[in-house]
C-alpha cells in the first residue's frame, strides 16, 4: 500500500506540495467521497515511445478533407514534461 501523507491547508485553503512535486505544472485529480487524489500529468508515461516509427506521407485528398474538419493550423509542441513544453512555447 502507498505511503499516505496528510497535507494541511493554510487559512486560504491552499496546500503546499511536497518538494518532489513542486516542479510539476499540471495535475489530474480523482475525487472519491471526501478524498482527493492528485496525479502529476506526464504524457511521456501515458503514450508509448513512437520515435522508431517511420514518417507517413499523407495524400492530398486526406489533407483537403482534414482542413475542412480541423481548421487549427498551430504546430504541435512536444516536450518530455509539461514544464518542458511550456519552456519550448516561450522560445
Amino acid at each position: 500500500m502507498a505511503n499516505v501523507n496528510i497535507l494541511k491547508p493554510d487559512s486560504r485553503g491552499r496546500i503546499t506540495l511536497p518538494p518532489h512535486f513542486r516542479s510539476e505544472d499540471l495535475f489530474e485529480y480523482v475525487v472519491d467521497g471526501d478524498q482527493i487524489t492528485l496525479y502529476p500529468v506526464r504524457t511521456v508515461r501515458k503514450f508509448p515511445d513512437m520515435s522508431g516509427l517511420p514518417d507517413e506521407a499523407l495524400s492530398p485528398e486526406w489533407k483537403k478533407q482534414e482542413s475542412k474538419v480541423n481548421r487549427d493550423k498551430r504546430p504541435a509542441i512536444s516536450g518530455v514534461s509539461p514544464s518542458d513544453a511550456l519552456k519550448r512555447m516561450g522560445e
